[in-house]
């Protein structure tokens, strides 16, 4: 796991009630921005590795009910009409902005981490013997707050590029004398904001910052993880760092789509919404549609709880699927580069 650097001793407050002894190392730094340059590089990786599955459960989130009868048919329905390359449609965008808004995200925790850790939310490291290891570490609460600040952070920039690739990837083909709603992410924004103004491209905004205030279980997870692995060295169920880091990141990832897929449902269908004739008024409207859109009074309390929970996490099979891979890759990489930066 990447530690995060502290201040000399000379100049070290006191932090979490105790003071670290003065003639500690200093052990491994980093520079403030390599968070951001390590973030692009997870970006891309996400992009590569996930954006198929992100396809397939935009689709299922977001078409009309009943046009898909799952993932799967979901999948070939798309790969039959439309070809392989359209489980990468909308990808252009996402080719630059997740590599920014990665960038931002990984960046930004990577700072808050490094304040934090000297602002009252640092404990002593039990493995401080270890690899010159700083004898204080960023508490798990830490992490977790670090985590959903870098989310909140992220959201304002994320929020109109998503509503690009959202609206890309939904639309369904359409026989050849029926034009495509969009011709390209420039035209998105030309009838978004044609329609709506300026302001359509944050049209949701609140949503985005519910379903990234979710990123406080994928960090707080991650560490969390992590934590058990490093606790495992010189045992016989002892593992590689690069290793560690794969496995806590797609376990983390779990955590945090189960946390984050219902607001995410409320945010895409937001985004996916007609720019000219909207069926949702705002974000507790949506939340609101989508609660009681499946609601038949003909049936117990009990299969109309179950069947709310479930449209609620539509697309879960396609996130399942996606989410381990993706997110361990992407911060497997990120720790490999943050290692691969240090400096003494």
């Amino acid at each position: 796991m990447t530690r995060i650097p502290t201040p000399p001793a000379s100049e070290e407050p006191e932090v979490g009630g105790f003071e670290p002894p003065p003639d500690r190392p200093e052990g491994n730094q980093h520079h403030p921005y390599a968070g951001f340059a390590a973030g692009i590089c997870s970006g891309w990786t996400k992009l590569v590795v996930g954006h198929p599955f992100d396809t397939i459960k935009t689709r299922l989130q977001c078409a009309p009910r009943g046009t898909y009868q799952g993932a799967w048919h979901c999948f070939t329905s798309t790969i039959s009409k439309e070809g392989p390359r359209a489980l990468y449609k909308g990808a252009s965008i996402p080719a630059i902005s997740w590599g920014i808004t990665d960038s931002i995200l990984m960046g930004s925790l990577h700072n808050y981490r490094a304040y934090l850790k000297t602002h009252g939310f640092a404990e002593p490291n039990p493995y401080a013997s270890r690899d010159g290891q700083d004898p204080i570490r960023l508490s798990l609460l830490g992490h977790t707050v670090a985590g959903l600040f870098a989310g909140w952070t992220n959201a304002s920039v994320a929020h109109p590029t998503e509503i690009i690739k959202c609206k890309l990837q939904l639309q369904l083909v359409q026989p050849a004398h029926v034009p495509k709603e969009f011709k390209g992410p420039i035209d998105v924004v030309r009838k978004t904001i044609s329609a709506q103004g300026i302001t359509g491209m944050w049209r949701g905004l609140g949503a985005s910052f519910l379903y990234r205030s979710s990123f406080l279980a994928m960090f707080g997870g991650f560490e969390f993880f992590n934590r058990i692995f490093q606790g495992w060295e010189g045992t016989s169920w002892g593992m590689s760092k690069e290793m560690a880091n794969f496995l806590a990141g797609g376990m983390a990832s779990n955590l945090y789509w189960g946390m984050a897929l219902p607001m995410d449902n409320v945010k895409n269908r937001i985004m996916t919404d007609s720019v000219t004739k909207p069926r949702y008024r705002g974000v507790f409207d949506a939340y609101r549609q989508t609660w009681t859109e499946t609601f038949d009074p003909t049936k117990t309390f009990g299969w109309n709880s179950a069947a709310r929970i479930k449209n609620f996490y539509r697309g879960v099979v396609p996130v399942v699927l996606r989410a381990f891979p993706t997110n361990a890759a992407a911060l497997a990489v990120w720790e490999a580069v943050m290692r691969y930066s240090t400096r003494s």
